[in-house]
């Protein structure tokens, strides 16, 4: 897959990862009960691995190492914590920790966007 391809695959899915988190919070805070159907559920866990998939797909096809940590060393963990706090922000029962969990995510998108585009930290 040439590198164009590759790069207009991975922003598809931080797209798709990122808004279809935003739609599961905002619907799960408002109550709604179509959030519950299985496409819901099993959705996010396939666009978050391609999104990790085709983000170490670029490293690779572009040649960054990985150590010394650099921007994109930063950014891939920037990933997995917003993964992370995105899941707590969907699945926890109190409803502080959904938002606190949400709050984090935010920040760990913007954090990855800020070295997306300056690719400096």
């Amino acid at each position: 897959m040439s590198y164009m391809a590759l790069k207009h695959t991975h922003l598809m899915f931080v797209v798709l990862s990122i808004g279809l988190f935003f739609l599961r919070f905002a619907c799960r805070e408002a109550g709604a009960t179509f959030i519950r159907a299985k496409f819901f559920k099993i959705a996010p866990h396939i666009i978050d691995t391609c999104l990790l998939a085709s983000g170490i797909g670029l490293i690779i096809v572009v040649g960054y190492p990985l150590w010394p940590i650099n921007w994109l060393t930063i950014k891939l963990l920037l990933v997995v914590a917003y993964i992370i706090c995105g899941t707590i922000a969907i699945k926890a029962s109190s409803k502080s920790t959904r938002w606190i969990g949400a709050a984090l995510a935010l920040v760990w998108i913007l954090g990855i966007l800020h070295l997306a585009i300056s690719k400096a930290f």
